[in-house]
């Protein structure tokens, strides 16, 4: 049930009982129970919805925009935009904004991600606990994670920040990316299979927009070589995962660390297996920290919008 003069908003997905809470203190919430029949799922209130909150794994389809004809506003929790048609929405005067506080914490992952898988740190715990360590046996020998050769694939604003981080390490950084960035000194390849040839960790930083296919396949895997390390806290379907289950399981690569996954939550059981993997279930954003920064991203671009007819930080049109 409406309130007189309150704006509506859908609620498309799940979205933070702190989104939920502010905004729903001062606007009328809707639910929507099925993604496939948003009108139905509102009922009368579709025709009324001046906003909606959704997530880049949902994002918001022209059909979507559909189902909403009075829809002003899209706030997306994060920043992926693959599942949202932005043209759609441009052809609409539709506003879609995302969170872009998050590109820290992502960056930081990878590296833990890198460093872990090389140097055996979760696969090390597992034995400890395994009582292989009080029985006498002796660990397996992990690999130096600095001043080893690093490739990024997408030098965006993770890649970047991701590159910084390496630095430290006294990483010798390149880069692929079909747009190339000509403000950083780093090394860049012209394919990235070349990338991969040349790295000791390979990093996917891509944005996973429609129409991308896999930036990482069995030839990129190969060009990584039995030594490397493969890391990705892009987007699963980027990468042909059954390319990569067999690269980690027959000696292809030397490991993978992975925050994302083609069909999550399902992931590949040979991965979940392997001992030369580390596993985390598409967190590298998750912190309490970014977590709120985001919650408030979202609020804040909603109450801005609906009084002063400005978003905080809309995606440029």
């Amino acid at each position: 049930m409406s309130t007189p003069d309150r704006v509506e908003i859908a609620v498309i997905g799940r979205q933070r009982p702190a989104v939920l809470e502010a905004l729903g203190a001062e606007f009328t919430l809707h639910e929507v129970a099925s993604l496939d029949d948003i009108a139905g799922s509102l009922g009368p209130a579709a025709e009324r919805v001046r906003g909606a909150l959704s997530n880049p794994m949902i994002g918001l389809s022209a059909a979507m925009m559909d189902a909403l004809p009075k829809l002003e506003i899209t706030t997306l929790f994060g920043v992926g935009l693959e599942r949202t048609d932005l043209a759609a929405a441009r052809e609409r005067g539709i506003v879609v904004t995302t969170t872009p506080v998050l590109y820290e914490d992502v960056a930081d992952t990878a590296v833990v991600l890198a460093m872990d898988v090389s140097r055996r740190i979760t696969a090390g715990d597992r034995w400890v606990r395994a009582g292989h360590w009080a029985a006498g046996g002796a660990a397996a020998s992990g690999r130096r994670f600095s001043g080893k050769r690093a490739g990024i694939l997408g030098m965006g604003r993770i890649g970047r920040m991701l590159a910084k981080r390496l630095e430290a390490f006294d990483m010798q950084i390149a880069y692929y990316d079909p747009r190339p960035a000509p403000d950083v000194e780093y090394r860049l390849h012209r394919t990235g299979v070349e990338l991969a040839r040349e790295s000791d960790f390979l990093f996917l930083c891509a944005a996973g927009g429609p129409g991308v296919g896999h930036v990482v396949d069995a030839e990129t895997l190969a060009a990584l070589g039995p030594e490397g390390v493969f890391v990705n806290v892009a987007r699963g379907w980027l990468v042909d995962e059954q390319a990569l289950v067999d690269a980690v399981t027959n000696g292809t690569i030397g490991g993978a660390g992975l925050d994302v996954f083609d069909d999550e939550p399902n992931v590949p059981q040979p991965l979940v297996e392997a001992d030369n993997v580390v596993l985390v279930p598409h967190i590298a954003s998750n912190t309490f920290e970014t977590r709120s920064d985001m919650d408030q991203c979202v609020i804040d671009n909603i109450r801005s919008w609906f009084s002063t007819g400005k978003a905080i930080t809309p995606v440029p049109s």
